[in-house]
């Protein structure tokens, strides 16, 4: 074999290697990516239109985010400290009295017989190592965003080196090319979330909307949280629908159903109608391949790769069309 194979042949056994046993770091800089396309989005658009700089954009664009984030976590943490202590007086009566409601089904019965009482689960011994176990992984992921921010913030500041700086590890004759695929991964990625955050929006006011109306407390925070696990695509809303129907329990069963059957009408129409709509003018992700890209990431890499899973097949849906289909294959035509 030639120089050439031999080095092809190094350079993938590398980045198999990288993702095997670093799949965290890489997850943590695609993450930083993303965010840094974000930012950088939308830091363009301002400093045309202030005619500033990119980077006194990006300032700006970096202080209002913070203070909007400021702003509503005063507005809701004191709301949402009490909703907590009340779920955590009332949630044991609530969830007896669920299961009395549902135990008049006999295949439910068995069930709730072997499910052990939440006064139980508090009393045993195991409670204390998973509490103490998930706020390490609280710290940790804490710490995972600083870096992944901090990161952010270089990339959407100056993105031009990182690029070239990537594009030299390919030879010469490969460069434009390299460089050509590198912005079209860029440009898809930014069109996803452009998409992602108008579906994340219209889901948030309708989830915020439909609480109000039936009268579930803390809906202003649980629409945020709907809109913002809206990010995952599929699995992301039936983990918002969970603090929503602990909530709901605090009025009683019923409400517990009112709160099901309004998040599965939200979904149905986001999957079928909304969706569909945004990606016909976005990107388009075909949604089996999207749910078992989501199920692999969150099997091999846990919640960041659920997380990340989605646009991440986006990119690499662009690397397969334009390497693979086109360059390989020579189908110019198929996109």
């Amino acid at each position: 074999m030639t120089k050439r194979t031999w080095a092809k042949i190094g350079f993938a056994a590398l980045a198999l290697l990288l993702i095997v046993f670093a799949a965290d770091i890489v997850l943590l800089v695609f993450a930083s990516i993303l965010l840094a396309i974000l930012l950088r989005s939308l830091a363009e658009p301002l400093a045309a239109r202030l005619r500033i700089s990119p980077r006194w954009a990006l300032a700006i664009v970096v202080a209002l985010l913070a203070i909007s984030l400021g702003l509503i976590g005063w507005a809701i943490a004191p709301s949402i400290g009490e909703q907590v202590r009340d779920l955590r007086a009332t949630l044991p009566a609530a969830v007896q009295r669920l299961q009395q409601e549902l135990s008049r089904f006999v295949w439910l019965e068995a069930l709730f017989d072997a499910a052990p009482r939440p006064d139980e689960v508090a009393a045993q011994p195991q409670v204390a190592g998973r509490v103490t176990g998930a706020l390490s992984g609280t710290l940790a992921a804490f710490g995972h965003t600083v870096v992944a921010i901090v990161i952010a913030l270089y990339l959407a500041a100056d993105p031009r080196p990182y690029i070239e700086g990537t594009v030299r590890l390919f030879p010469p004759a490969h460069r434009d090319r390299a460089r050509e695929i590198l912005f079209a991964m860029g440009h898809t990625l930014r069109w996803w979330l452009f998409g992602k955050a108008i579906s994340m929006v219209i889901v948030g006011v309708a989830v915020f909307i439909g609480l109000a109306l039936i009268g579930v407390p803390m809906a202003g925070a649980l629409a945020l949280i709907a809109a913002l696990l809206d990010f995952i695509p599929n699995i992301g809303p039936l983990l918002a629908l969970l603090p929503a129907a602990l909530f709901a329990l605090l009025q009683g069963p019923t409400q517990v159903f009112y709160v099901v059957l309004l998040y599965g009408v939200i979904q149905t129409v986001e999957a079928y109608v909304l969706t569909p709509m945004i990606e016909r003018r976005t990107v388009e992700l075909p949604p089996a391949l999207t749910l078992v890209a989501l199920l692999v990431a969150a099997l091999l890499f846990g919640w960041l790769g659920l997380l990340l899973a989605a646009p991440a097949t986006a990119a690499l849906l662009v690397l397969v069309q334009m390497v693979y289909v086109e360059d390989t294959l020579g189908e110019r035509d198929a996109r």
